[in-house]
């Protein structure tokens, strides 16, 4: 009768190689999230606000459609609401949930606003849950922005999130910076990603320089902000 043996290298060797594969996978998969969220916001800032069509945002939505998460047609508008999200990594306990967040507005056949937001949960965060960072690009800036001028920042010193608001006359240059999005916090195992500009660093940079003459305790406000600037 034969009898099976056991070799403690074979079982060490089997487990090494489950342990690379798994990292393998998960750094697979991270790669893959980051260029479909990328891929996403390419084609969201391709969009002209106030001059791209309903036909221009239903190409989006059918290009994207593994991560459209609501459509909503009525009468003469349309939303559209992406979604991507680093499910398998917080479900494994890797690290926090955090999602990408892209939207479109059309309005009688033409794009009003699209918007982006990158957030993870911070439990730190009571009141908000998440640091953030949040952009909306109209074809006019709304009057509750108005005082923004194209290109500003409605948000209070001391919160874990950045939005920004601009409209269609704001520059190249300005509208760049705005939705130049670090994806790096969507799949980051461990902790950090506490600061906003972890999400918009260059606009956290020009949010700085409009902050910083009325509020000369940034810093102070924001531990660890040197790693921003």
């Amino acid at each position: 009768m034969l009898k099976a043996v056991f070799k403690p290298r074979t079982v060490v060797g089997g487990f090494a190689l489950l342990i690379a594969v798994g990292a393998i996978s998960l750094l697979l998969y991270g790669w893959i999230i980051r260029r479909e969220a990328s891929s996403l916001l390419d084609d969201l800032t391709a969009l002209r606000v106030g001059m791209a069509s309903s036909v221009d945002a239903e190409r989006i939505a059918q290009r994207h459609r593994k991560f459209l998460t609501q459509r909503d047609c009525r009468d003469a508008s349309c939303d559209y609401i992406f979604v991507v999200t680093n499910g398998w990594l917080a479900s494994l306990h890797i690290e926090p949930d955090a999602q990408f967040r892209a939207g479109i507005r059309v309005e009688s056949g033409t794009v009003a606003s699209i918007g982006a937001s990158l957030m993870r949960t911070m439990d730190i965060y009571p009141t908000f849950g998440a640091s953030a960072g949040m952009v909306d690009e109209y074809a006019e800036m709304p009057e509750r922005f108005r005082r923004e001028g194209h290109y500003g920042f409605p948000t209070p010193v001391g919160k874990p999130y950045l939005k920004v608001v601009l409209d269609r006359h704001a520059d190249a240059v300005q509208r760049q910076h705005a939705f130049a999005f670090s994806f790096r916090c969507l799949t980051k195992p461990g902790g950090g990603c506490d600061l906003s500009c972890d999400y918009l660093p260059s606009a956290w940079k020009d949010w700085r320089v409009d902050v910083e003459p009325v509020f000369p305790n940034f810093d102070g406000v924001y531990p660890g902000s040197e790693r921003c600037r």
